[in-house]
């Protein structure tokens, strides 16, 4: 009986120490690792009691049979049938220990306030590249405006260069024709001017030379005919005379 006791009121301990009360057991794998060292201890622990049991009963028994049975024998002859019971609850318990967990734990729920910040989010993301793609939009348009201009631009500068250039080259026409027409003129003037002097009497011819500069005396009497030229030479001053004859000769090529 004290036998049965200890080991009732061990098993009394365990299962006040490991809570099967029918509580459930928690999906924690380190709450299962606890469990599980727990059920070994007490599993060492019972097995220690029935040895040292077993033991004292061994100690218990007299050194000579008797004919009669004792109350010792009869004990010693309900130690199986508890040391059985003792193991099968045991095992029973280690299967307990051992057994999956059978509940699951709480969904997950999600705050409302988190599902309505993402959707802000969401919307505010959607707002943001509708404006970013209206703004390409925009831009597409103004590039292609610019291009447009730049076209426009070139032409019209190619059309003022164009003009430019044909106003210089009619300027450059004018210019050769003025230019042209006063060698003419200038032509002219000393055919004049020559036929005027060739006309005239070489004395007088030559009082005219004696007041003019050696550069315009030289001009004229290359003008005129060298008879002429001769003419108005031999009526000048000899000095005169010899100095615009070495200019004449100077200016020959």
């Amino acid at each position: 009986m004290n036998s049965s006791s200890t080991v009732l009121k061990a098993e009394r301990v365990w299962r006040t120490r490991m809570g099967h009360d029918g509580s459930t057991v928690r999906p924690n794998r380190r709450a299962l690792l606890l469990r599980l060292a727990a059920g070994l201890l007490v599993s060492t622990i019972l097995l220690w009691v029935m040895v040292q049991l077993g033991q004292a009963s061994s100690e218990q028994k007299p050194s000579k049979t008797s004919p009669t049975a004792s109350p010792s024998s009869s004990l010693d002859m309900g130690e199986p049938a508890r040391h059985g019971e003792q193991k099968e609850i045991a095992d029973q318990n280690d299967a307990t220990l051992l057994a999956p967990p059978t509940s699951q734990g709480p969904a997950v729920e999600v705050p409302r306030e988190v599902l309505e910040m993402l959707e802000q989010r969401k919307r505010d993301l959607d707002r943001r590249e509708a404006t970013i793609r209206e703004h390409e939009e925009r831009l597409m348009i103004v590039r292609t405006q610019i291009e447009e201009l730049l076209e426009q631009n070139e032409a019209l500068e190619k059309k003022i260069q164009s003009a430019q250039e044909k106003k210089e080259e009619q300027a450059s026409v004018k210019q050769v024709k003025a230019q042209g027409e006063k060698e003419r003129q200038v032509q002219e003037e000393r055919t004049r001017l020559a036929k005027m002097y060739e006309s005239m009497p070489s004395e007088d011819a030559a009082a005219r030379l004696e007041h003019m500069p050696d550069r315009k005396a030289v001009e004229i009497l290359r003008l005129v005919k060298s008879k002429t030229a001769g003419l108005i030479l031999s009526q000048v001053k000899a000095d005169r005379a010899a100095k615009l004859t070495e200019q004449l000769l100077a200016q020959v090529p």
